[in-house]
């Protein structure tokens, strides 16, 4: 078991033990974390049995990326939007599969287009909120949770944007490659920042 299975282990459970019910929200964090962990388990089967990976990932990220869209806006409350770009990018997706990317390989172009959306409308609410001086909404607990996944959809689309294995197989020190020292930095912020809000959804909730 490497770092990030590790960590996404944790979280599940994290997630699994301290989320609410009849929230929403939480809902979606916890099928975000069932994603991942699918993903995780279905790998080390079809490495152990010598089958290709790349399609699993391919499909994770439709899912994945879908999820945290839907999770975005609902929770600035633009669900009427949150529909339109997931259509928009589940129709990209299945297209990228099935006419250009293809199944053999893995879909970087979907998890890049996927991060994009994200972050482009991260960013635009962000300066909306600013430009509107809601600076509580930059101090509540779910604007943390939506900006868990913000460096590791740019960290990783800049790394999926030169589609070079040479690239990622840079040796930094000792036998690390490039992509696995960014890779964990990333996850261990990303699954960091859930489980952070979650324990504190917890401590918020016994307040009151």
């Amino acid at each position: 078991m490497n770092v990030t299975q590790l960590l996404v282990v944790i979280s599940f459970i994290v997630v699994l033990f301290t989320y609410k019910r009849h929230n929403t929200v939480h809902k979606i964090v916890l099928a975000i974390l069932s994603v991942s962990l699918s993903c995780e388990l279905l790998c080390v089967l079809f490495l152990y049995h010598g089958i290709n990976i790349s399609l699993i990932y391919s499909f994770n990220n439709i899912f994945h990326h879908s999820l945290w869209l839907w999770l975005f806006f609902k929770v600035i409350q633009r669900e009427r939007w949150g529909i339109g770009i997931l259509l928009l990018f589940i129709g990209y997706a299945i297209a990228n599969l099935l006419l250009w990317e293809g199944m053999e390989k893995f879909n970087y172009n979907t998890f890049i287009f996927g991060s994009f959306l994200y972050l482009v409308f991260f960013i635009g609410e962000s300066f909306f909120r600013l430009k509107k001086e809601d600076f509580g909404f930059f101090l509540s607990n779910n604007y943390l949770l939506i900006f868990a996944p913000v460096l590791f959809f740019f960290g990783l689309s800049m790394i999926f944007g030169f589609k070079s294995r040479a690239l990622s197989e840079t040796v930094i020190f000792g036998n690390t490659p490039l992509y696995t020292v960014i890779g964990y930095f990333i996850n261990l912020v990303y699954y960091g920042l859930i489980n952070y809000y979650m324990f504190k959804e917890k401590t918020l909730r016994h307040e009151h």
